[in-house]
């Protein structure tokens, strides 16, 4: 006798127990003993699977439904697009015969065989219809600058010079004296007038840049137009704007008319005056004046040559030489001296630094280390993806009662 401890049953010959183990009602009996549940008959079993089977037909027959709704919208977007597309070509062919039937009426109307008089009288025309077509849109442009300077005017805020350009209006934003306002912007932001020494109308430089501000809107670094007053500060204030720009020429002739560099040239303008003086006199000409002169001429490029070596350094007479501010990085450097080694130390500290680790990019290193990181994530997550659905299989096969 062979048995089916699973679905408990028992058979003469062992051709019946092996095809009994190869259906799915042995297999389901199986998996409900090592669920630790009594088996079922075949009945039952074929009850379940029909009850089964009818549930995935009526799932397939919905799943059919909807994927037909979907096509038949997508049909439906496809016929209004085509009859778009039809409805525009139309409009398009009726546009060209319009044209057409108006270049025919023009060249008809037009006389080939028309006199000087006739061409003399169409330009006149021609010049008289293009002044009247342009003359209302020069007018409309000059309204529509008027109207643009009359809201500006409307919109005008009045700085005055003892008010501070950056704050926004509040009782620490005002000052008794222009020193004061000066001293508040350049401590509090940073504000520095350049060639300040140089400067003769530092109310009427304070009076414009406040105009600037007030009446344009218009940041003095980057010239951004903001829609009013406090824009225009607060873009100054966050991108730390609360600068005179003087580097371009454009920029230096801006401001240009609240400075006076005559003192830096009194002595070019004392020598001219002096010639001029000496031009009046007649002299006699002698070779010691003219070596005199050359001698001059020598000593002045000779000046030139040891003041203005480079363009960034400044020899004096001394011979010093004076560094600029731009390249104080490299002058503050402390470089240690350099040490010259024997042979034999040289072979040491050859020998001694073949030990010693090989240099890495540091971007190289990083890359490299993101790499890993990556690979590492990604590994993890497999696994947890895969630890989902370890135990979810559609049937369990015992490899020992194959």
């Amino acid at each position: 006798m062979y048995t089916c401890n699973s679905c408990q049953l028992a058979f003469k010959e062992a051709a019946d127990q092996r095809s009994h183990m190869k259906t799915e009602w042995h297999r389901y009996n199986l998996k409900r003993r090592v669920a630790q549940l009594p088996p079922i008959d075949e009945d039952s079993f074929s009850t379940k699977v029909a009850s089964l089977s009818v549930a995935d037909d009526t799932t397939n027959q919905n799943q059919g439904k909807a994927e037909s709704k979907r096509d038949q919208r997508r049909r439906e977007k496809q016929d209004i697009l085509q009859k778009k597309r039809e409805i525009l070509a139309r409009a398009r062919e009726a546009m060209m015969k319009e044209q057409s039937t108006n270049n025919e009426d023009t060249s008809s109307k037009a006389d080939p065989h028309e006199g000087v008089t006739g061409d003399f009288n169409g330009d006149v025309n021609r010049n008289v219809t293009d002044a009247d077509i342009t003359n209302p849109t020069i007018e409309s442009q000059k309204e529509i600058e008027e109207r643009i300077i009359k809201d500006k005017m409307s919109n005008k805020v009045d700085i005055p010079v003892t008010t501070c350009l950056f704050c926004h209006t509040n009782k620490k934003a005002n000052f008794p004296d222009i020193d004061d306002v000066v001293e508040h912007m350049s401590v509090k932001h940073g504000l520095y007038i350049p060639e300040s020494r140089y400067l003769v109308d530092r109310e009427g430089l304070l009076k414009y840049l406040g105009e600037k501000i007030g009446l344009g809107n218009v940041c003095l670094c980057c010239n951004y137009q903001g829609k009013d007053i406090w824009a225009v500060r607060e873009h100054m204030l966050t991108k730390r704007h609360m600068k005179i720009p003087y580097e371009l020429e454009d920029e230096k002739l801006e401001i240009s008319d609240f400075y006076d560099f005559s003192s830096s040239y009194k002595d070019d303008v004392k020598a001219d005056t002096t010639s001029h003086d000496e031009e009046d006199w007649e002299d006699v000409s002698s070779d010691s004046e003219g070596e005199n002169d050359d001698e001059d001429l020598n000593k002045e490029d000779n000046d030139d040559n040891t003041i203005y070596q480079a363009g960034h350094e400044l020899i004096l007479p001394s011979g010093k030489a004076l560094g600029h501010r731009s390249l104080a990085r490299y002058y503050r450097q402390n470089l240690a001296p350099e040490r010259v080694l024997s042979e034999g130390q040289g072979t040491v500290v050859a020998a001694e630094s073949r030990h010693m680790l090989t240099v890495r990019d540091r971007k190289e290193l990083a890359t490299q280390k993101r790499a890993w990181s990556d690979q590492r994530k990604r590994e993890q997550i497999n696994d947890k993806r895969s630890a989902k659905f370890i135990n979810q299989q559609a049937h369990y096969r015992d490899q020992l009662l194959q």
